[in-house]
């Protein structure tokens, strides 16, 4: 798809409703964020034609997916009567060992998580086996695959498949609310506009979204992880009273810049100047305010018996234990053959299969001293040693 030499409003609608042959975005919830975000990419950003590509193309995905599911909520309402029971969430700091426990409970038949392919295309979600045939299917398989094969390296810094398990990135910008857009885009004016608006809307939209790819069947308990959920702990408990939390820890020292090399390299992908320290800036500013806002939350929130938090060295060392002993604190099942399964996985699994992430904080302008000071209320709140 050829971008536009600007990303205006009405051009991108138009594409996506030519691609989907579909015109009712719902409500005008979208509005506000999308006009933001527009004018941040024309006045800030710096984007190559291929960025610029990049960019329409995504904003024309996030239309479509918000009609998609405008059209399917349509035409089966009773979607929004069905129930999302006890789902478990994953949250923490990146490199603490999300992704691996998210991925090992996609191993449990009594699970369910929100794949990449749906969360990029929602729609109830189709027999396993059919997916390889199925077009959203290819197509997403096919961007990710044009993805690493222009940048090699992301592999070993961001491992993701349409098959498996996602982030609910996709769906928050349905409503261009969302953490993701800054990451590839020097984009300061939408970043303090996101900062301070609520998320509640996103949150009652991301609930039916969820209620959508499960019908029609319901009853198996939903594994989502996206760490920015630690941000809106109270969003995300007014529409979801009965979720666990899974929060996992680990020296913001050695992840923060690790987040940094992230960004610099898909802003690469994207940007014709990539401000390194710029990037850690930001990245820093993010996770101090995450984690801020997220030990305030708790602390006033009073569900401590729904959370239940592992270090990272307890995740190397026994990932599926771990799993267990988070499972039991919150009067969860974990079958037999879920425990035989993922353990199989984990023992699979081989470090560094993807290369290794090599970075150092101070090419991000990042000092270990520095952070260690910042996130100290968090280190001792939950007993975080240096690493």
């Amino acid at each position: 798809m050829t971008a536009p030499t600007r990303l205006t409003r009405d051009s991108l609608m138009e594409a996506a409703c030519t691609a989907s042959g579909l015109t009712d975005f719902g409500p005008e919830d979208f509005e506000e964020g999308f006009a933001v975000v527009l004018e941040a990419y024309a006045k800030e950003s710096r984007l190559t034609p291929l960025g610029r590509t990049l960019v329409h193309d995504e904003i024309v995905g996030d239309l479509l997916g918000r009609l998609h599911v405008v059209d399917q909520l349509k035409r089966a309402p009773r979607i929004r009567t069905t129930r999302l029971e006890r789902p478990v969430f994953i949250l923490g700091l990146p490199r603490s060992g999300t992704t691996t426990l998210h991925q090992l409970l996609q191993r449990d038949t009594d699970s369910q998580v929100l794949e990449y392919w749906l969360g990029v295309v929602p729609k109830p979600r189709p027999p396993r086996e059919t997916w390889e045939s199925d077009a959203d299917y290819r197509r997403v398989a096919e961007v990710l695959r044009r993805t690493y094969e222009a940048d090699p390296d992301l592999r070993a810094l961001h491992d993701v498949s349409a098959a498996g398990p996602g982030e609910c990135r996709f769906v928050f910008r349905h409503l261009f609310m969302d953490d993701s857009y800054d990451h590839t885009a020097h984009l300061p004016s939408y970043r303090a506009w996101f900062d301070r608006k609520p998320m509640d809307c996103v949150y009652r939209w991301y609930h039916d979204v969820l209620k959508l790819i499960q019908y029609p069947t319901t009853g198996r308990r939903w594994i989502l992880k996206y760490p920015p959920h630690l941000r809106c702990l109270k969003a995300l408990f007014r529409e979801f009273p009965d979720a666990f939390i899974i929060q996992t820890h680990r020296d913001p020292a050695r992840v923060v810049p690790s987040y940094a090399s992230l960004l610099a390299h898909f802003s690469a992908v994207y940007e014709e100047r990539v401000d390194r320290e710029e990037i850690g800036r930001l990245a820093a500013r993010l996770w101090i305010d995450r984690i801020d806002q997220g030990v305030r939350d708790r602390a006033v929130l009073d569900r401590e018996s729904q959370f239940f938090d592992l270090h990272f060295r307890e995740i190397l060392a026994d990932p599926v234990g771990s799993l267990q002993r988070a499972f039991d604190a919150f009067g969860l099942p974990l079958s037999e053959e879920a425990i035989r399964e993922m353990t199989d996985w984990s023992q699979r699994l081989s470090p560094g299969r993807h290369g290794v992430h090599d970075y150092s904080a101070d090419a991000y302008g990042l000092d270990a001293k520095m952070l260690s000071e910042a996130f100290r209320p968090y280190r001792e709140r939950f007993d975080v040693p240096a690493e």
